[in-house]
């Protein structure tokens, strides 16, 4: 089996590597346009993961483009982790909403764990505290012994994660119809609560700042965790959630983060 370094951009275009990726013949073209070369492999793979249905949207987002983003009560519209309405008094709320289809439908437990997880991270991360959890669910019909496994294990991750975490899961909608039957619809959202002066934007500024990177290490699936989004499932490995207790301490270092910055603004 070759190595990574032994694929030369020739051998990903001739023998189309990058199929295996995620990309389309249209879409490998396209980043020889922007590079005005071919790509290496690891080139590749960043397109392959940026341009996936999992992180661009790309099916979705020409009709999610249709809802309107602008208006005087609206924080903060597309481009950050999370939305932020004005409710008045100084006060917002933070919500965000994930799918999760792919996964659910390989791991159903985990994947659904895993969509929970995520989404309480991009409310937290904005500075807010998350304060409810809300889904919307679609599968096929409750006839086969598949479908009623991805319905009871999706429930339990959605509902174990939220638990273990302390954010309720306070309501949801679920339908059936044959149209689910392999591949079920998991949409989680979070809430939070937070003042106007408390948003947190995924802005850096200045030369020499410390990174700090948490997290889980990468699973099995490598970079494919995002780009099977436009794969076979029957191919698929899963990522397992993040450790409950880890999001814990992500969420209490993102408000105690902004606690300090307050703090120290007051006394400078």
């Amino acid at each position: 089996m070759l190595q990574m370094h032994d694929i030369s951009p020739e051998q990903i275009e001739s023998e189309k590597i990058y199929r295996d990726m995620g990309l389309s013949d249209e879409e490998f073209n396209m980043v020889k346009k922007i590079l005005h070369r071919l790509p290496n492999f690891t080139e590749t793979g960043i397109f392959s993961v940026m341009w996936s249905e999992h992180c661009s949207y790309k099916t979705s987002k020409p009709l999610l483009s249709k809802f309107p983003t602008k208006a005087p009560h609206v924080l903060q519209g597309p481009g950050e982790g999370a939305g932020v309405i004005d409710i008045g008094d100084n006060q917002a709320v933070v919500f965000k909403i994930e799918s999760h289809n792919h996964p659910s439908a390989v791991e159903p437990y985990q994947g659904a764990a895993t969509g929970v997880g995520g989404i309480i991270r991009d409310v937290f991360s904005m500075g807010a505290r998350p304060v409810a959890l809300m889904n919307s669910l679609r599968f096929g019909n409750l006839t086969t012994d598949r479908v009623k496994y991805l319905f009871s294990e999706v429930v339990n991750g959605i509902a174990g994660y939220g638990n273990c975490v302390g954010v309720p899961t306070v309501g949801g909608e679920v339908q059936f119809d044959e149209s689910y039957e392999d591949n079920p619809l998991v949409n989680a959202m979070c809430i939070g609560l937070i003042n106007h002066d408390e948003i947190q934007k995924g802005i850096a500024a200045g030369v020499g700042n410390t990174v700090l990177y948490a997290g889980a290490p990468t699973g099995r699936d490598g970079i494919h965790g995002a780009t099977f989004a436009s794969d076979d499932l029957a191919k698929m490995l899963l990522k397992i959630a993040l450790p409950y207790r880890l999001v814990i301490r992500l969420w209490k270092s993102c408000l105690l983060k902004h606690a300090w910055k307050l703090s120290t603004r007051m006394h400078l």
